[in-house]
């Protein structure tokens, strides 16, 4: 049972991951290049909302919630409140954004953040039903959501329909994937009481979202500090080569979402470290193998999918690949992390993470050579993953606890 869940699970961000992939391209070869610019900053911010949200939502349900019986008719409408609170923030961000840019492009801007609530609720959904051992319904949802508004769009696009309505598609999908959603989880958001649940989870949430921000602080600010020493073509070189690894993110997204709630119900039984052991070699085989065919890629190919690119990228596929295997015991690390609440071991490890990826890159490419920026950040990855498995030993071998394990409900 527990491998079919963890299945379901992989296929449900295979799904989310490539229908969003498809939405976009779909909307590049719609719009023109400013207006494509302008829908890229808006969807951009609204990412980094949906990914605060994972973590101050999303994976407070997955760590506190998903032993047997946790989650009750309450807490699942109070999760969902919770869900909707996050999508204020997001929504006013993106209207704030349509003020600043003003005339035809307003209406893009407006349009996503009309999107943001239900986008928002209908991802928090995903994560209720895999905290549940149900991912089987987060599948579906998104199924639906796929279903829908890809090929609406393309018949959109096909019939020479501007940007924005075609991305009525897109959130009609959303909007019809939400009310599945809520229809299956046989609930509705209670506003009120996710602020309640919010507080009293505070201990987890606030550290969550503060370390995805961290991280994405970290990851921006490189990129952007880079061009000076790198220029841009030389940041557009490292994006391109991080892109062609993109599929490995997929990978660890849905590991880690599948495999807490299994280390969770799993906590305190033998069972916990064979979870942990199956996990590591699966994504280990696959981010081997992934990095092998890209390390053999031929010209040709290198050339049709990142185009003039490939020239100065392709050398920078070795540090991705050696940054990309240190992903894996970072990610296994994280994982056990979680399910064990161990949460200053968790914090420690992203936030050497966060200082490493910020200072690493940026001394080593002080000399111009991207390459040397590339092995910064594999060496990041590397760092980060060390220390967490120094500071975990060093706990162990101490006889601290690693955690507290606290029973929190929204009662």
């Amino acid at each position: 049972m527990g491998a079919g869940r963890r299945l379901a699970t992989f296929a449900d961000q295979g799904v989310s991951s490539l229908s969003n992939f498809a939405a976009v391209a779909i909307a590049a070869n719609v719009a023109g290049t400013g207006e494509f610019g302008q829908f890229s900053l808006a969807y951009a911010g609204l990412l980094l909302f949906l990914g605060a949200q994972r973590a101050f939502v999303g994976e407070t349900l997955l760590v506190r919630y998903s032993r047997t019986g946790a989650l009750t008719a309450r807490i699942v409408a109070a999760s969902l409140g919770g869900s909707v609170l996050c999508g204020v923030p997001a929504a006013l961000f993106l209207l704030g954004g349509g003020l600043l840019a003003g005339g035809q492009d307003a209406l893009l801007w407006q349009l996503l953040a009309l999107a943001a609530p239900f986008i928002l609720l209908q991802d928090s959904l995903r994560y209720l039903f895999i905290c549940q051992g149900l991912p089987g319904r987060a599948l579906a949802v998104d199924g639906l959501w796929a279903g829908v508004s890809i090929p609406g769009m393309l018949l959109a696009a096909g019939s020479g329909w501007s940007l924005v309505p075609v991305l009525s598609w897109w959130i009609a999908g959303a909007l019809a994937a939400m009310v599945l959603g809520l229809v299956v989880a046989r609930s509705l958001p209670a506003v009120p009481a996710g602020a309640r649940w919010l507080w009293l989870n505070r201990d987890c949430a606030v550290r969550y979202l503060a370390e995805f921000a961290a991280l994405n602080a970290s990851s921006f600010a490189v990129l952007y500090l880079l061009v000076f020493p790198l220029g841009a073509a030389g940041v557009g070189a490292l994006r391109a080569a991080q892109l062609l690894f993109s599929p490995l993110n997929t990978v660890f997204g849905a590991l880690k979402t599948a495999i807490i709630p299994e280390l969770v119900r799993a906590r305190g039984t033998v069972m916990f470290r064979r979870r942990l052991l199956e996990a590591l070699a699966v994504v280990g085989v696959l981010a081997v193998g992934w990095g092998a065919a890209v390390l053999f890629l031929p010209a040709a190919a290198g050339e049709f999918v990142l185009g003039e690119t490939w020239a100065n990228a392709t050398e920078l596929r070795w540090p991705y690949a050696v940054q990309y295997l240190a992903m894996v015991p970072y990610t296994i690390m994280l994982a056990c992390f979680r399910a064990a609440e161990a949460n200053r071991l968790s914090t420690f490890m992203r936030g050497v993470l966060a200082a490493a990826t910020l200072i690493l890159p940026l001394c080593l490419a002080l000399n111009g050579s991207v390459a040397a920026a590339a092995w910064g950040f594999a060496g990041a990855t590397g760092l980060a993953a060390a220390c967490g498995l120094a500071r975990m030993a060093i706990q162990r071998r101490g006889g601290v606890p690693a955690s507290a394990q606290h029973q929190v409900s929204a009662r």
